[in-house]
């Protein structure tokens, strides 16, 4: 947390000063009180009874206004901190490979980076702030006590380590109970992503009721740790508690004694009475305190797990892919495995791929085709062999850059929640909307966007979801044209279209990059007009192939 923390340090500094004030003005009032029973009522001294009421009135006032200012400095600051730990999450996840970030179910990322982060937030701005304000009040309301009687202060003292064994007993509880609580929420929050995002298929499956039970149990489970949770925590609080109804008993007790015996006036027991009181409430909330941190802690071990998510690699020495680069690709000795055992997607794949060449790669389902345009984009990096890009390793290349210079367009593009134009400049906001609608036109976007009552500025909805396969993929195609990329890759990107649109559009790309590198990967090899060669993998080995065969 500290590098969030840090640039918050001078408004917390101030916080904590006001909180010091909050704190001595607090223990100014249970002495007043005191004044007013001693002096006012059994010294019958009316003057000193109205002035002590009137400075209980400006010590209230001047804690509530201090109060406030503290409330607001103090949120400000912590909520800018945890804003800038969640940013940094978010951050991270997005330089993580896509490949590795996909093996984390989206329920789970949505579940830490909103429930954890928020139970890191909750401790952060409300628990920290009463932990120091209890604190600076418990010392201060120490030192008055042990000046009205010490006595009663070490009788009081010798409590404090039943409640900490009770603590200490209750930690590695809260810490379980509370770890389970949020695998559960992730569960929930995953089966809720997974379900809606895929509310078609249940439906068709006529699976409305089973995924309804399925919900029920995950429920049932999500309460039941709830309730073990809220039972730990209730059970460490209330044992508290009771040794805090002790404490007082003892001292009226022991004060008592004292008042009869005439060693301690009733004012000042009732001062101290008072006093241990604020001591208690003070005590307790620090206790309650622990409970928050050690949910928080769990809370942070999860986004601890996150940020521990490897980042693709970038060399420091790494250069941008120069403007005029030709687009050789070179591939020498390139194996991936899906996974250690497994056997190889691709296997000692060698091959050359000249400037502003047009290669067609076919294959069945899962040859590993779509693996060589991750490889390129540096989503996955080979196991063994090495791929080039103008003679030098791909590693060598700015990740950013490389990424900008070689667009791919997928079978399923993703679009974002925004109008069509948005998505057409979707990473390219300099580009004019006259340029970008000149690009969707090429590729043939403008034939459905023409019926649309609002045109290029239609909402697509949540991933595209008012379009359909073969619209968002003209979009990617036309976005793809304004990315003036060096290498292009489709994807199975026409395979939304019937043969003559796909044949229309590799036509319009063929028009639009003349002079750059083409990869295309399909199943539909008829679709391609023409190629400079065509490849097929098959066992993740490359071999040469008919364009139509």
């Amino acid at each position: 947390m500290w590098p969030h923390l840090k640039p918050q340090l001078g408004t917390l500094i101030w916080a904590l000063l006001l909180a010091l004030l909050i704190a001595a003005l607090s223990a100014a009032q249970p002495l007043l009180t005191r004044m007013v029973i001693d002096q006012g009522l059994i010294g019958r001294q009316f003057p000193r009874l109205a002035g002590a009421c009137l400075g209980m009135l400006g010590l209230g006032a001047a804690g509530f206004v201090l109060g406030g200012l503290h409330r607001v400095i103090y949120v400000r600051a912590s909520g800018q901190a945890l804003f800038s730990l969640r940013g940094a999450l978010y951050a991270h996840l997005l330089r993580v490979s896509p490949r590795r970030l996909a093996r984390v179910p989206v329920g789970d990322l949505v579940s830490r980076l909103d429930g954890d982060i928020a139970e890191v937030q909750r401790f952060g701005t409300d628990a920290a702030a009463s932990f120091i304000g209890s604190v600076l009040t418990l010392l201060a309301v120490g030192a008055v006590m042990l000046g009205l009687s010490w006595r009663l202060t070490l009788l009081i003292i010798a409590v404090l380590p039943l409640q900490l064994v009770v603590r200490q007993y209750a930690r590695p509880r809260i810490e379980a109970s509370t770890r389970a609580l949020r695998e559960a929420a992730a569960d929930v929050s995953g089966f809720l992503v997974e379900t809606l995002s895929g509310a078609r298929y249940v439906q068709a499956a006529a699976a409305e009721e089973s995924e309804e039970r399925r919900l029920g149990k995950l429920g049932r489970s999500y309460l039941g740790r709830v309730l073990r949770q809220q039972l730990v925590t209730y059970t460490t609080g209330s044992f508290a508690g009771f040794l805090g109804h002790l404490a007082t008993a003892a001292t009226f007790v022991v004060g008592g004694w004292y008042v009869l015996q005439g060693r301690l006036s009733v004012g000042t027991l009732v001062a101290f009475v008072a006093y241990l009181g604020r001591s208690s409430g003070s005590a307790a909330s620090i206790a309650a305190l622990y409970t928050g941190y050690q949910r928080a802690r769990v809370s942070l071990a999860r986004v601890q797990e996150l940020l521990d998510l490897p980042c693709v690699p970038e060399s420091r020495d790494a250069i941008a892919v120069p403007a005029d680069a030709p687009g050789v690709l070179r591939f020498e000795s390139v194996s991936v495995a899906a996974n250690v055992d497994a056997r190889p997607v691709l296997d000692s794949i060698t091959v050359d791929i000249p400037a502003g060449s047009k290669v067609v790669l076919r294959g069945a389902s899962g040859a590993g085709k779509s693996t060589l345009a991750d490889l390129l984009r540096r989503f996955v990096d080979p196991d063994s062999g090495r791929i080039l890009l103008d003679g030098r390793p791909l590693n060598e290349f700015k990740l950013a850059d490389l990424r900008r210079r070689i667009v791919v367009v997928e079978h399923s593009p993703v679009l974002f929640r925004g109008s069509i134009l948005d998505n057409l400049r979707y990473g390219h906001p300099e580009v004019d909307a006259a340029s970008a609608i000149d690009a969707a036109r090429k590729a043939l976007v403008d034939e459905f966007v023409s019926a649309l009552p609002q045109g290029y500025d239609t909402q697509v909805g949540e991933r595209g979801s008012e379009l359909s396969t073969g619209q968002r993929q003209r979009i990617a195609i036309a976005r793809a044209a304004l990315a003036r990329p060096l290498i292009v890759i489709l994807d199975e990107a026409t395979s939304g279209l019937d043969a003559e649109a796909a044949r229309a559009v590799h036509r319009s790309l063929d028009s639009t990059f003349p002079e750059r590198t083409r990869l295309v990967i399909t199943h539909r090899a008829g679709d391609v007009e023409r190629s400079d060669v065509c490849w097929q993998l098959e066992a993740g080995r490359l071999r040469p192939a008919l364009l139509a065969g």
